[in-house]
């Protein structure tokens, strides 16, 4: 018996030392690509903005892609390019009818999860309801934003991504259309290398695809193919232009001078600037 209690006694202590041990252990370091879900309440202060102006947007309550520090400045010197101001923020308190009134385009750069309260959501969709023009990059497409966002985006649920060493391929892009200001300088067959998204339908009938995924130049798991594998495309949400496009993962992307083509097109479509639609 006292055999027993000893015993008994040396596991107490073995557990009680892990424990302290555990205890003093330093934390583990948070994944920069995975942050903690913030919600803001205080709006940004804006320089004074000419019209036209971008409002970029790259906050990320969701995967937090590290080209994110390449997309914006991108997308700024395209925007300055024309001529036109640009404020970028990580900042969700911008979406207020005020603040949102002095924008023409609102660019989502890799912005992930659901990023606004009620009171913000209301003024965004306030916003497109005036027929404001909203382009979604790359990750505007995967599985962390909200319903109502997916419904405006206007395709499918988020189901996937190639994984390990078929995570980047460099396969084709079928230009569907090649008369919109975001296509038109493409080639028909345009070679790409990305991070390649899957959804569990295509877009609806009233978008316009503008390039698709030709899966046959590629290796995808049969759960992730779709046929009609769209990847570029636009639509209207009454008056207001909306465009996503898939691709933008790599920090290479934001570089790429056919890729900036593309979404400067895509930027002065929505500011109803160039091309035709949601009249």
């Amino acid at each position: 018996m006292a055999h027993e209690t000893a015993r008994g006694d040396e596991v107490k202590l073995t557990l009680a030392a892990a424990l302290l041990l555990a205890l003093q252990a330093p934390a583990a370091a948070p994944d920069p690509r995975r942050p903690a879900p913030t919600f803001d309440s205080v709006a940004p202060e804006l320089p004074v903005l000419a019209r036209p102006a971008v409002l970029i947007v790259s906050k990320t309550n969701g995967y937090r892609h590290d080209s994110i520090e390449q997309a914006v400045p991108a997308i700024e010197a395209l925007v300055a390019r024309r001529g036109w101001s640009s404020f970028a923020t990580e900042n969700a308190a911008v979406f207020n009818p005020e603040q949102l009134a002095k924008f023409d385009v609102i660019v989502f750069a890799n912005a992930s999860g659901d990023i606004t309260t009620t009171a913000q959501r209301e003024a965004f969709q306030a916003w497109i309801a005036k027929g404001g023009g909203f382009v979604g990059l790359h990750s505007a497409g995967d599985g962390s934003h909200p319903d109502w966002f997916v419904r405006m985006r206007g395709n499918g649920n988020f189901t996937g991504h190639p994984g390990g060493a078929d995570q980047f391929q460099r396969t084709n892009l079928t230009v569907e259309r090649r008369n919109h200001p975001a296509t038109r300088h493409l080639p028909a067959i345009w070679p790409w290398t990305d991070e390649y998204y899957s959804w569990d339908a295509a877009p609806g009938a009233d978008a316009h695809i503008l390039a698709r995924l030709d899966e046959k130049t590629m290796r995808l798991d049969p759960k992730l193919q779709m046929g009609d594998h769209a990847l570029i495309w636009w639509r209207c949400e009454g008056r207001a232009r909306i465009f996503y496009s898939a691709l933008g993962h790599k920090a290479e992307a934001w570089s790429d001078p056919v890729h900036m083509r593309m979404i400067d097109g895509a930027i002065a479509w929505a500011a109803r600037k160039e091309g035709m639609g949601c009249d």
